[in-house]
């Protein structure tokens, strides 16, 4: 699968999940409750973007309004997610072996300085190491009744000097945290009566099981048939008198996998396995979290759009082809392809299962997939909203 190449840039986009996603698993019902989900997280992040937009015109200057603008708009529409039954994080986070709901989440920011580090600038003759400005981020991991872990990751990368918290330690800081900057919840807010039957569907199936392929069976066998992830990567431009750049972010979210036991932790909140962000590009990962673990997926988009198609300034490809490619997107496209497709399958079609959503400082977006559907949307720069499921959705628009 191929995105149309887009003719408008991109701002904001949102996941909902990828996975064995097909039209008879969906009644047409479900599938509008799904689209109408990715649309109220997509205009909570594109309606902080457009504040800020407008106190950008206002006072004619960047100063310190805007500076935190993609990090919030990409906070406010993972939360939106979060506070989502229909999604495996937050409120609908699914239920682990011993009874626990676990969730992880991950936020990282950077910015892109258009002026000094362009394309156009880079020389192609000599090695030169541009200054790059220094991404955040900021994860959480195992934690319990926590409303929004998003927040809470947010929290970690700014109240902090660590990445990472986990269990009952990012818990402890939770608490020291004011309400209206994480909020804790009761067990019976994330209980539900379809993810304690999903658990128990697959529980049935791990008797049936040897132990060894306990952890496939868990992949293979849930009952919804796909990887409940949520994430969003923002890419919010601001131009005034003084300064050119663009402000990246990634966010990602999740309750992890159905019946997971041992604490275990998937790619979700690993700053460079399922979320990442420089001054180039900011990427949201789904999927069989192990195999985007073993691979650092986000990361190697990521590096891939840079040390492949010439961001470093040294690579084969000279100036102006590289320039075509930034401008249409198709290096970002090629990057994400790579991994989607190559180094998370390793040329096993039956592993590496997932996807992800791609945003380049250029406004060029891209969302990949190697299994029959993602829940996802995005949002062009005047706020126009598309969203997509199935992966034929796009057979159809590119025919």
């Amino acid at each position: 699968m191929t995105m149309p190449l887009m003719s408008k840039k991109v701002v904001l986009a949102v996941h909902g999940g990828a996975g064995v996603i097909h039209r008879s698993h969906l009644t047409p019902d479900m599938e509008s409750q799904y689209r109408s989900a990715l649309e109220d997280a997509m205009s909570s992040g594109y309606n902080i973007l457009r504040k800020k937009q407008d106190e950008i015109d206002t006072t004619s200057s960047q100063s310190s309004l805007c500076t935190s603008a993609a990090t919030d708009a990409a906070e406010a529409a993972v939360r939106c997610l979060e506070d989502c039954p229909l999604f495996n994080a937050g409120m609908g986070s699914v239920i682990c072996h011993d009874g626990k709901i676990r969730m992880d989440a991950a936020i990282m920011n950077c910015s892109s300085d258009i002026g000094r580090i362009g394309s156009d600038q880079l020389p192609t003759q000599t090695r030169h190491y541009p200054k790059t400005p220094k991404p955040q981020a900021g994860s959480v991991a195992g934690v319990e009744g926590i409303k929004n872990p998003i927040s809470l990751a947010r929290a970690v990368m700014e109240r902090t000097p660590h990445v990472m918290l986990i269990g009952k330690g990012a818990e402890d800081f939770a608490s020291t945290l004011p309400n209206e900057v994480v909020e804790t919840r009761p067990r019976d807010y994330f209980w539900t009566e379809s993810r304690y039957m999903q658990r128990e569907n697959v529980r049935k199936k791990e008797q049936l099981q040897p132990e060894y392929e306990l952890d496939r069976a868990i992949v293979n066998e849930r009952e919804d048939h796909k990887f409940g992830t949520v994430g969003c990567v923002v890419a919010f431009p601001i131009v005034d008198e003084h300064n050119s750049c663009v402000l990246l972010a990634a966010a990602t979210s999740t309750g992890g996998m159905t019946n997971q036991r041992y604490n275990r932790v998937g790619d979700s909140p690993i700053i460079g396995a399922g979320t990442y962000a420089n001054h180039l590009c900011a990427i949201s990962c789904t999927g069989h979290g192990e195999h985007f673990i073993r691979c650092v997926a986000a990361h190697d988009i990521a590096k891939r759009l840079e040390y492949k198609h010439g961001y470093d300034g040294f690579a084969a490809k000279g100036n102006e082809c590289r320039k075509e490619e930034e401008a249409n997107g198709s290096a970002l496209q090629m990057a994400v392809d790579e991994v989607i497709f190559g180094s998370l399958r390793d040329g096993d079609e039956e592993e590496g299962q997932g996807g992800a959503i791609a945003l380049d400082r250029d406004g060029n977006f891209v969302a990949e997939m190697n299994c029959p559907g993602m829940y996802h949307g995005w949002v062009y720069e005047d706020g126009q909203m598309e969203t997509r499921i199935f992966r034929e959705e796009y057979a159809l628009t590119n025919s």
